[in-house]
């Protein structure tokens, strides 16, 4: 089944109806998630993609007609209620910190380990702190406060706990996670040792491969380089992304799938998107020889690949690489999931 594209000109005319605000599918694309809360009237019943894309064409929320002036990505729930729930961040936090789901969570993560599971308790535990004579802060802002807190500690253990809470994506202030993710590989690269100086072949011959201490460390790389790029600091982001693609391929190997994927998100923040959609292409060729194409990594690029083709509005080809992505998606998860 091929995905509806939006047209190439006139606004969308006239709201959808109701029962197509709730399913669990975009209304404009039928394949992504509907996962953007659209302001300031916000509904949430388009992806991340068409939203971007209905922004950039300075078209109306497809609900209400109302002009479009920003959106957060989150997660909709339309079992909560005939209107559902948009679980924030700050609502993520709470519901794990209170009642039974915060133990029953952190007791599959650590699995008994109890000195592990008082750390991470620690980095979750944001909603009693309270500020002096009677001052309360609000549920973001004492997160901010304890993430600030712990990013000035050294312990990576702690470290390690919040680097797991930033890659769930619970802050609702993206430059937390820039802070977050910058100490987090400043204190990796502190307790990295001090290799030891050795001249000439020797160098070579002593490079260990898939060292966890620097991969881990090339895992914050790529994590830092997200951070920048949701908050637009796309010349981090690459200086970032380089950094992790260079470090997979030492450690890995040039076509492993780390250093691939990194690849490819080192492209979505460099040149102009003719010159994305070409590097793209080459690098699927890549993915598909090493990975196969029903690898996930491959869809993904594959899916990013299709990003920007609809933004240089080549729709018939658009068309061509969601069909592909379903298609490869269907074998990944199962003829359960059509």
């Amino acid at each position: 089944m091929s995905a509806p594209v939006p047209p190439t000109n006139a606004p969308l005319k006239g709201p959808v109806h109701e029962e197509e605000l709730y399913k669990d599918k975009c209304v404009i694309c039928f394949v992504n998630v509907p996962d953007a809360q659209m302001r300031p009237c916000g509904h949430s019943a388009v992806c991340r993609d068409c939203t971007r894309e209905l922004m950039t064409r300075s078209q109306p929320c497809p609900i209400c007609c109302k002009p479009i002036s920003s959106f957060e990505v989150g997660v909709y729930s339309g079992n909560l209620g005939e209107r559902g729930l948009w679980l924030t961040p700050a609502r993520n936090i709470r519901e794990l910190a209170t009642h039974e789901g915060f133990n029953e969570y952190f007791q599959k993560q650590f699995s008994g380990n109890e000195e592990l599971y008082l750390r991470w308790k620690e980095v979750f535990d944001v909603l009693e702190i309270e500020g002096g004579e009677g001052i309360y802060y609000t549920v973001k802002e004492t997160m901010e406060r304890q993430v600030l807190r712990i990013t000035r500690s050294e312990d990576l253990v702690k470290l390690r706990a919040l680097a797991e809470l930033c890659s769930q994506d619970f802050f609702d202030d993206k430059s937390l996670l820039v802070v977050a993710w910058r100490r987090i590989l400043e204190v990796l690269e502190l307790a990295m040792p001090e290799e030891k100086k050795v001249r000439g072949k020797k160098k070579k011959q002593q490079k260990k491969k898939n060292d966890p201490r620097k991969l881990e460390i090339l895992d914050a790389c790529r994590a830092l380089g997200v951070a920048c790029s949701k908050v637009r600091d796309f010349d981090d982001a690459r200086q970032y992304y380089k950094r992790a693609k260079e470090g997979c391929e030492e450690q890995l190997g040039r076509d492993s799938e780390k250093a691939l994927e990194v690849t490819s998100s080192l492209i979505m923040v460099t040149g102009s998107k003719s010159e994305r959609i070409e590097k793209l292409r080459d690098l699927l060729k890549r993915m598909e020889r090493a990975l196969g194409e029903e690898n996930v990594v491959t869809l993904e690029t594959l899916n990013a690949l299709g990003i920007q083709l609809r933004l240089k509005r080549e729709y018939e080809e658009v068309i061509k690489v969601h069909e592909r992505c379903l298609a490869g998606r269907m074998k990944v998860l199962g003829e359960d999931h059509k």
